[in-house]
């Protein structure tokens, strides 16, 4: 039963996955990013138990809120926060380490940090682009349909990337 429901949360993984890419407002992005976050979370626990993966998207969620908060004050992250959640991110994915393949998860998870560190929304596109390809391939081995979250997301954020862009004057 708990595959089902880890493949089911895999599908609205999916959902989410395309809505954030295309929304134009960068709380927005990360309102529904960290709840994507959650239900890729449940997802990986489903299919792999605690893993890498479950850890660093739990992660995500705090750097989400984190950089939701620097928003509304206007304030930056600081470099000590910055290090904080790469350490964070290594650590999570080194304590949930079973497998090479988590070595990716590590991967994504650097790529998604940069990604929220970002000012500009086409920033944050291009290096959630980069995650999204290293999540593809940690999903695909694992088996689980959170695979057509990332291939959906790539999709939608190279739309996305052409339907923003600046166009030259």
């Amino acid at each position: 039963m708990a595959y089902y429901i880890g493949q089911a949360l895999g599908i609205l993984v999916t959902l989410g996955a395309i809505l954030t890419l295309q929304l134009k407002n960068k709380k927005h992005m990360l309102i529904v990013s960290a709840v994507v976050n959650i239900l890729a979370a449940l997802n990986i626990l489903l299919l792999d138990n605690i893993s890498s993966g479950v850890i660093i998207n739990l992660v995500a969620v705090l750097q989400i809120v984190l950089s939701m908060w620097h928003d509304k004050r206007g304030t930056d992250v600081t470099l000590a926060e910055k290090i904080v959640f790469l350490a964070l991110y290594v650590a999570g994915g080194a304590l949930g380490y079973e497998k090479p393949i988590d070595l990716l998860s590590i991967v994504a998870a650097v790529l998604y940090m940069l990604a929220m560190l970002q000012k500009k929304e086409q920033h944050i596109r291009l290096f959630l682009l980069g995650n999204m390809a290293t999540w593809t391939v940690y999903h695909t081995v694992l088996g689980s349909t959170a695979v057509f979250a990332q291939l959906a997301g790539i999709i939608s954020s190279l739309i996305a990337l052409y339907r923003y862009r600046k166009k030259d004057k």
